[in-house]
């Protein structure tokens, strides 16, 4: 049940007697709003929701909190002792023992209790309240097809004696209290103590039969509610009352009061419930002008403690089946967030995309000049490498007949100079004496132009009548890679 929503609609629907009440707030802060009554004896079941609906129109409720408080009428209550104090021990052994106080098997009934307090240390007084299931059910059906999603199912004489508790201070007293609340065709006689119902009956017996039958009417609903007090005093609940109070001031409450000082010697006040609550003036008019038979204080009364009811008669079925429902669209939300985040990443990625892309391409467009400028511009600069290139190789040449020509002595002369493309250069010559031969070897090392210098071979011959020496020499230029180097070039492209 929501805490932020203050407003609550109360219905009650018995087998003869719609009633719904609008009220606002709770406890002393409780105001009733609006209220609507209804005899729907012979209403088909059709017809049911319908009515509900029609009059929920009329009270121009928007965001509210709506419950339903059972008839007494459709109730069963018994007085029984527990042995325990635990309130799980309690409400464990009260489901089991319910069954035994009523003709239906356990599966049939709906059950709950109200703690009336502690006996003999170790036991505990409960009020049994047990209720048709399939009534219950069938009562929540006509709601949900009204439109209306019932969240609790409260039990009336418990409301009832919480708001003349709290109204007149009842809390405190040593005393129980006895509350006579006269309706249609009904009475509701509740015994109230420190603030909670701790006994309670329905007399068929109401207004409408008073007004009717007369004295034969007020006999039997005097007869009827002293048998309820001797059976209460039977069961030694707690102290009888001293006290009894009638919820509404009418001629049929008055001959009531009457009959019950003469016959039972009851002290017995009028103490109206349109008094201990806030009402509307439009409500109060509809109270006493159409409504003058019917008694609203179970469905006021419900609301007024709501949040304080021991008793919550919903069917576990019913709970369990919400709870599965919440489940499911608490499921539905999350994959519907999830898919909607999903959604939003993709979309932002896609726009990233797409401005990056818009953006790439405006770029491309913009420079696409330049680009082929600059593309235009590489061709002419590896043109000019090659050209760079083939002249170097030609001043390399030139260079490496220059440096011979310096370094080689004149008793020397050559007669085989080759340079190949990676470098290498071959020299064939002759010499006088051979020992010129190896310094012109050191010599040549020592050229800035030449990295490695290596005589490969010497040889003793005549030339022209002479005793002389033919040599080999090779030579590596500095200029020219190395061909590991250029291997591991060629490799890598």
């Amino acid at each position: 049940m929501s805490n932020k929503i203050n407003e609550y609609i109360c219905i009650s629907l018995g087998d003869d007697l719609l009633k719904i009440a609008q009220v606002k707030g709770s406890l002393k802060a409780c105001k009733v709003l609006n209220v609507f009554s209804k005899d729907i004896k012979g209403m088909s079941e059709a017809d049911l929701p319908k009515t509900v609906q029609s009059a929920l129109s009329s009270f121009n409720a928007k965001k509210y909190t709506a419950v339903c408080v059972v008839p007494p009428s459709m109730v069963t209550t018994k007085n029984i002792e527990v042995p325990s104090t635990n309130p799980e021990e309690i409400k464990s052994i009260v489901g089991l023992q319910a069954g035994r106080h009523t003709p239906f098997s356990r599966d049939e009934i709906q059950v709950g209790f109200v703690n009336i307090g502690v006996y003999k240390s170790n036991y505990s007084k409960i009020l049994l309240v047990i209720a048709n299931k399939n009534v219950l059910k069938s009562q929540l059906e006509v709601f949900e097809k009204a439109g209306i999603k019932i969240e609790k199912v409260l039990f009336a004489p418990e409301g009832i004696a919480g708001l003349y508790s709290d109204a007149l201070g009842w809390k405190a007293e040593a005393t129980p209290k006895g509350i006579i609340d006269v309706d249609e065709n009904s009475t509701n006689f509740v015994i109230a103590f420190r603030g909670i119902s701790i006994s309670s009956r329905s007399i068929p017996v109401g207004k409408n039969q008073l007004a009717s039958e007369g004295i034969d009417a007020i006999n039997k609903l005097v007869d009827e509610i002293k048998m309820t007090l001797d059976l209460y005093i039977n069961e030694d609940i707690e102290p009888a009352p001293v006290q009894y109070l009638i919820t509404t001031d009418d001629e049929n409450t008055k001959a009531l009061q009457t009959a019950l000082k003469e016959k039972l010697n009851w002290v017995v006040e009028f103490i109206p419930y349109v008094d201990n609550v806030k009402v509307t003036s439009g409500a109060l008019k509809k109270i006493a002008n159409n409504y003058s038979n019917t008694s609203f204080l179970d469905i006021v009364s419900a609301v007024s403690i709501v949040k304080d009811m021991q008793v919550d008669l919903m069917p576990e079925e019913v709970l369990m089946q919400r709870s599965l429902e919440e489940q499911g669209v608490e499921f539905l939300r999350a994959a519907m967030a999830g898919f909607i985040v999903l959604f939003l990443v993709a979309l932002t990625l896609g726009l990233r995309i797409y401005f990056k892309s818009t953006y790439l391409n405006n770029l491309k467009s913009k420079y696409k000049a330049n680009r082929e400028e600059v593309v235009r511009l590489e061709e002419d600069a590896k043109q000019t490498k090659i050209i760079q290139k083939y002249l170097a190789g030609r001043m390399v040449s030139l260079e490496t007949i220059k440096e011979l020509y310096y370094n080689i002595p004149d008793s020397v002369y050559l007669t085989n100079v080759f340079l190949d493309e990676d470098g290498s250069v071959s020299i064939q010559g002759v010499s006088d004496i051979a020992s010129l031969v190896f310094n012109l070897g050191t010599t040549l090392k020592e050229s800035p132009l030449f990295k490695s210098v290596e005589i490969k071979s010497t040889t003793s011959k005549k030339d022209r009548g002479k005793d002389v020496s033919a040599f080999e020499i090779t030579l590596k230029l500095k200029s020219f890679a190395d061909d590991d180097v250029v291997q591991a070039e060629t490799t890598e492209e």
